[in-house]
């Protein structure tokens, strides 16, 4: 059986993990559960991603959160 290619990453408290095999997700997912307090939130939709290297970049998470809150008409704040 090919075990396929399995992808792990941790930051702080989160996981998120994947696999070209699923039974090596339910597997991983099992030892997990059974180590750890977690929940399973299901398929990954989107992640943020790194910007020049160190910076996250959080424009689709900061403008789903406005339109969540009904704020995505609001006027920008400026820098002083």
């Amino acid at each position: 059986m090919d075990n396929g290619l399995f992808v792990c990453q941790v930051y702080v408290d989160d996981i998120i993990f994947g696999s070209t095999n699923e039974e090596l997700c339910k597997e991983f997912g099992n030892m997990m559960a059974k180590e750890f307090e977690m929940s399973m939130i299901g398929e990954l939709t989107f992640f943020l991603r790194l910007k020049e290297g160190t910076f996250i970049y959080h424009e689709k998470y900061t403008r789903d959160l406005l339109k969540r809150f009904k704020m995505d008409d609001c006027n920008q704040l400026k820098p002083q």
